[in-house]
């Protein structure tokens, strides 16, 4: 069970969707997670399931690092030199964490070979979760969590990354940036543009 902590991010104050739902756990369940966490990240350096472009929520890499991987500021201005013409679609998810579908986690985590033992824990981890809301001293009543991985908890991020890790694949004309929640995708015509710009 969760207790999820909303955090004012920015704006309007008044505006439920400007505030960040930070779960706070109980000691035993993050020493759990801490303790599987160091066996999943074990098998994640072996075995390489997570694209080396995505540098958000990774061990030793850094927004510094997606800059020197892609550098999508360069990649455009090399084909804006070119005269390319180029159509860039920028996403930045909403409410991302909360955006996961369970049935679909549990299928990719399948898919990139987190079968077995440790799938059939996940789902019971991600099945078995309920939360309730704190605001000053009102807590709300327990609610299921039917979507979505916990922010605040260790395996929140991990989760995430496995579950949007396939994007690039999504298509072989386009071209993707991913950080974390972000995504920049890049489509280049072959085509050169003829004549001034205007």
């Amino acid at each position: 069970m969760a207790k999820i902590i909303p955090i004012f991010k920015t704006n309007d104050n008044t505006d439920p969707n400007n505030y960040k739902p930070i779960s706070l756990l109980c000691n035993f369940n993050r020493i759990f997670e801490k303790l599987i966490f160091k066996r999943v990240e074990s098998f994640i350096e072996q075995n390489n399931p997570l694209s080396p472009s995505q540098c958000g929520f990774r061990k030793t890499l850094s927004a510094q690092h997606a800059i020197l991987y892609f550098d999508i500021v360069s990649t455009i201005q090399t084909n804006i030199d070119k005269r390319l013409l180029m159509f860039g679609v920028f996403i930045d998810l909403r409410k991302a964490f909360d955006t996961v579908d369970h049935k679909i986690l549990r299928h990719k985590l399948d898919h990139y070979r987190f079968s077995g033992v440790i799938n059939k824990w996940f789902s019971s981890y991600l099945q078995g979760q309920i939360q309730t809301t704190k605001i000053d001293s009102y807590i709300s009543a327990r609610k299921d969590t039917t979507c979505g991985v916990l922010q605040g908890s260790v395996f929140g991020p991990l989760l995430f990354l496995i579950y949007v890790n396939d994007i690039q694949e999504s298509s072989e004309k386009l071209k993707s940036f991913p950080f974390s929640d972000d995504t920049n995708i890049l489509y280049y015509m072959l085509t050169k543009i003829l004549g001034p710009w205007k």
